[in-house]
């Protein structure tokens, strides 16, 4: 089997999202459509893009032809900005919502997601060690605390921890909602600036050095996106449901010119458009604001079809379940699966990841659960 079958796998996400698919009828609305379950099954769908996605890459990396694969080489950016934006909508969701929602913030949401990276990064680790990684002197430790991330793909989870911080900070001592949100934006471009600055990790195998590459702020800002569409969700709404089928019009054709102009850009100048002695801040910049536009654009496309368009079965349940765990652990079949034929490739690496990602999450409630019963 050969490229010529890769579009079998744009059949399998299209029946994952399309099973059991409820459209509203005219002058109706779905009013559950950013609801936790929906979300969730939605982000189990981006994890499974995100794999076909560092599947494409590695193909393509390989000097491959990806044949129709090439179009998930450079797409995967728009599946990690639907993670920051409902990450952002359910922070500020469950601020407006649940009274006293930041009294027991970090232990809920911290242990949430620092159990899975934890767990998922020593078995990443063991799992290495066993496919013959040869770790050199001084490696292990820095990996084992996530000082240094040897699975690079964790970058994600480092950052969204660093986010919840913020948050809590600024929200917990800011009560004015708008100054907050302003306050918050302000703080994210400073991390974006911060990380562009540092440019690419160069110094470790694994690229492992926090904030050093395009992939720790190009998205970013989505989860203030989140923040915001949360805050003005009522406004916002009502403006998509009186202008609806314009807004999905316009975001549609936003959406194929933008894209264009990010795979332009990404060829033509791009984020390792640098050197010694010219550090390329000034493409970095000129990709960022064409890319984040795009990602922009796509997200809220999505969002815009959800008011007309529910998807949601079991199979995205489950997924949305494991979400967080697929996407820490599935670099370790990428790296490792020893099977050279790529069809058969992607799909071991997919039953594998889910398989174990299935256990580790089932290991992750009861180690989450645990530790409260301590506290």
């Amino acid at each position: 089997m050969s490229k010529e079958y890769y579009f079998i796998f744009y059949i399998i996400l299209a029946a994952v999202l399309l099973i059991g698919v409820k459209p509203e009828g005219k002058g109706k609305w779905f009013e559950d459509t950013l609801s936790l379950r929906v979300s969730k099954g939605l982000l189990g769908f981006c994890a499974v893009g995100i794999m076909l996605h560092h599947m494409s890459q590695t193909i393509f990396f390989a000097g491959e032809d990806p044949g129709v694969l090439l179009f998930m080489v450079d797409v995967g950016v728009c599946f990690v900005g639907m993670f920051f934006f409902f990450s952002g909508y359910g922070l500020y969701s469950s601020l407006r919502d649940k009274p006293n929602y930041l009294k027991g913030f970090l232990r809920n949401r911290l242990t949430a997601i620092l159990v899975p990276l934890y767990l998922c990064n020593f078995v990443f680790i063991l799992g290495s060690y066993f496919a013959k990684y040869h770790f050199k002197k001084g490696e292990l430790f820095p990996y084992l605390t996530g000082v240094i991330l040897m699975n690079n793909q964790m970058w994600y989870i480092v950052e969204i921890f660093v986010l919840y911080l913020l948050f809590f900070c600024v929200f917990g001592l800011i009560k004015n909602r708008d100054v907050a949100c302003g306050i918050y934006g302000v703080m994210l471009m400073g991390l974006i600036v911060f990380s562009l600055r540092l440019g690419h990790d160069t110094t470790t195998p694994t690229q492992g050095l926090w904030f050093h590459g395009e992939w720790w702020y190009n998205t970013t800002l989505m989860i203030w996106v989140g923040i915001l569409f949360a805050r003005w969700e009522r406004q916002i709404l009502s403006v998509i449901r009186k202008f609806y089928g314009i807004m999905l019009a316009v975001f549609l054709l936003l959406t194929a010119f933008l894209y264009n102009r990010t795979i332009y850009m990404l060829q033509t100048k791009g984020y390792w458009y640098e050197w010694d002695g010219y550090p390329g801040y000034k493409e970095k910049w000129q990709t960022l604001g064409v890319q984040f536009s795009f990602v922009f654009v796509v997200v809220l496309t999505v969002v815009i079809l959800l008011q007309k368009i529910k998807c949601s079965n079991r199979l995205l349940d489950f997924l949305g379940e494991i979400a967080l765990e697929l996407y820490l652990i599935h670099n370790l079949f990428l790296l490792y699966m020893p099977i050279k034929n790529r069809v058969f490739y992607i799909l071991a690496c997919y039953a594998a990841s889910i398989l174990l990602a299935a256990i580790l999450h089932t290991a992750d409630k009861k180690l989450i659960r645990l530790l409260h019963k301590k506290k």
